[in-house]
Formats: structure tokens, C-alpha cells, sequence
């Protein structure tokens, strides 16, 4: 049976895993997905509530990768082992493929996160890897269960909540592009799920806190689900996904250097606004507010890394449009932006 729709936000609420399920009559068989670093740290805990559960089999399972087949492995066994739930504890890997294993399968899928790096913890979409390293955006659906423990979040290390500030922000850019694709006809407007994506970006610029804290982490986690919503109702990621992503998955597929996700589109955030001759002067301040450092220098990313895959960025996925298709992408441009960020950033 499909559980309704649940956020829990709080403190401590890891503690009350058991409260939150049993109240949803949630039991059966259920797959505990979660990995080795995570299962360490928390995995006994929620895995004895889970088993606590009237009329429950708890199967365990640590993940090793995020790639498409490996995603698929778990879909095989959810449906020939007759699985009822899945849970998923853990960071973006964890629940990108707990995420798609349950779409596929069509069973109910319980997010509880570790971090908040992405907007993935709600988001409707799973990010998968192909077998030549190549990053795949895949439909799937929103978590039926949220469990989102503040004081979790907090003790994970710092840099993986500013790429969860970076993720937020890159709304902006996104917004630009889905108006500049329905400007060009090459896209149609969803006025919900464009209210919902600059609500999230709005709560998030209009804190007024300074440094990290619960606080500040409640709203995070807030505009994290309003983006994973506005994704849902759009029926894709455009709300929240434009060229600042594609520059992003272009890294991921050219650069040696591994830099988290949520700083990536953050630092295209800024690229592109350059590009089409956007202010970024509160974006920028915000960012510095937290201690996000962008600058690509620090990031290892080279003039000449940058150039490619600014070049390279609007062939990771053609059929988003966004400003990339309106550009010229001249070396020397390109060059001259890069300049300007490590100046700038």
C-alpha cells in the first residue's frame, strides 16, 4: 500500500523513526539501503527501529556505486525478493539509487538523508552514472516519506551544506533559462512549478542569518522540498536545472578534478550570469555570507578546463534549451570570463 506523503523536519528525529512508520502502519519486507561510512555512524540505530516494526523482515544492503546498472541490481532483487518498502539513509548516491530502484519498481521509497549536498533528497529526479562515466538525469518520484533530522544534517561536514546553499541558489540561473527557452519557443511555461522553484530561492536569500546553524538548516531543508516540488509538478527538472547544470555535467565528464555538485552549479551560476550580462552582486554576497568558496582556481579547475566545458555544456543534454543556445562560445569570451571569476570570486 502506497503511505501518504510525509515531511518530518526536527531535531533528533532519527530517534523517532519507529513513531513516525509505525503511525503509517508501514510493515512488511523492506530493503535498508545505505552505505558503509553512513551504516557506521547510523545505520544500527534506524535499522533496529525498522525491525521493531510489527510484522517486519528487515533486508540490509551497503551500495559500493551509482552507476545505472548497479541501480538496476537492486530493482531486480526488490521485485524477485517481493520487497514491500524501501528505506534509503544515506547521501546523494544512496538516495539516487534507492530513489530509481523504487520508481522502477514501483514500491514506496522512504528518504532519510545524511546530508543536505542536493536538492536530491526530495527531488523527483535520480542522477545515475552510464558506463562510460557519463551522468544521466532520470525520471522517477518524490520520496513518499521524508525524514529530515536537523541535528543529522548539522554534524555532517560543513562543505556538504554549502553545496546544498550552492544547489538552492542555481535556481536563479535555471529561472532565466526556462524563460529564455519559452522566449525562443523551444519550451512551455508551468507557472506553479516556477512559483514553487522561486519560493524555494527566495526563502533562502531573504534569512537572515550569517553563519550556519538549526535554524538556518530548517530553511535549507525547506527550500530543498519546495525545489523537489516544483520539479514534480513541472513533470521535469527545468524549474530547477538550466545551464549552470549542464556546465556542471560537463565537469563531471571532462575534468579531472572532482568537485561536489551543489558548488559546481553554483560557480555556473556565476559563469552564466557573466555570459549573458546579469548582475550577481546579491548572489555573490550571499555566498560569501556563508564561506562558499567558488573561486575556480581553488576549485582546480583550469582556464582551459573551464573553456571546454562551457563549449562542451550545451551537447550533455540537447534538448534543454537555455542561454548556451543563444551565446557566442568564443575561446577568447570564454577566456575573459574565467579571468574575471578568479578576480572576482
Amino acid at each position: 500500500m502506497q503511505p501518504e506523503n510525509i515531511l518530518t523536519i526536527n531535531e533528533n528525529c532519527i530517534e523517532n523513526i519507529y513513531d513516525i512508520l509505525h503511525e503509517k502502519d508501514i510493515s512488511g519486507k523492506i530493503l535498508f539501503i545505505s552505505d558503509e561510512t553512513v551504516f557506521r555512524l547510523y545505520g544500527a540505530r534506524v535499522r533496529e527501529q525498522l525491525k521493531s516494526l510489527p510484522g517486519t523482515q528487515v533486508i540490509t544492503e551497503l551500495i559500493t556505486e551509482n552507476t545505472l546498472s548497479y541501480a538496476m541490481t537492486f530493482t531486480e532483487k526488490i521485485i524477485s525478493q517481493e520487497i514491500e518498502y524501501i528505506v534509503g539513509l544515506g547521501g546523494g548516491k544512496v538516495l539516487d539509487v534507492s530513489k530509481y530502484a523504487a520508481y522502477i519498481s514501483k514500491r514506496p521509497f522512504i528518504s532519510i538523508p545524511t546530508t543536505m549536498a542536493s536538492d536530491g533528497l526530495a527531488s523527483p529526479v535520480a542522477v545515475l552514472m552510464r558506463a562510460d562515466g557519463k551522468p544521466m538525469s532520470l525520471t522517477c518520484a518524490i520520496p513518499q516519506i521524508i525524514i529530515i533530522d536537523i541535528n543529522l544534517i548539522m554534524n555532517s561536514p560543513a562543505q556538504l551544506i554549502k553545496a546544498g546553499i550552492g544547489d538552492t541558489i542555481s535556481n536563479h540561473m535555471a529561472l532565466i533559462d526556462w524563460d529564455i527557452a519559452v522566449q525562443n519557443k523551444k519550451d512551455e511555461m508551468n507557472g506553479f512549478a516556477y512559483l514553487l522553484s522561486r519560493a524555494a530561492l527566495t526563502a533562502l536569500l531573504n534569512v537572515k542569518y550569517n553563519e550556519i546553524t538549526p535554524e538556518f538548516i530548517r530553511v535549507l531543508a525547506d527550500s530543498h522540498v519546495l525545489s523537489g516540488l516544483a520539479m514534480s509538478y513541472a513533470g521535469s527538472s527545468r524549474p530547477v536545472s538550466g545551464s549552470e547544470h549542464l556546465f556542471s555535467h560537463a565537469l563531471d565528464y571532462y575534468c579531472e578534478v572532482n568537485n561536489l555538485h551543489g558548488i559546481q552549479v553554483a560557480l555556473g551560476t556565476m559563469a552564466m550570469l557573466k555570459l549573458i550580462g546579469e548582475d550577481y552582486a546579491e548572489v555573490l554576497e550571499y555566498m560569501h555570507r556563508f564561506k562558499v568558496d567558488l573561486n575556480p582556481a581553488s576549485l582546480g579547475i583550469s582556464q582551459n578546463d573551464f573553456v571546454r566545458c562551457m563549449q562542451e555544456a550545451p551537447g550533455m543534454r540537447r534538448s534543454r534549451f537555455t542561454c548556451l543556445n543563444t551565446r557566442n562560445l568564443d575561446e577568447t569570451r570564454l577566456r575573459g570570463i574565467y579571468q574575471e571569476l578568479i578576480n572576482e570570486l
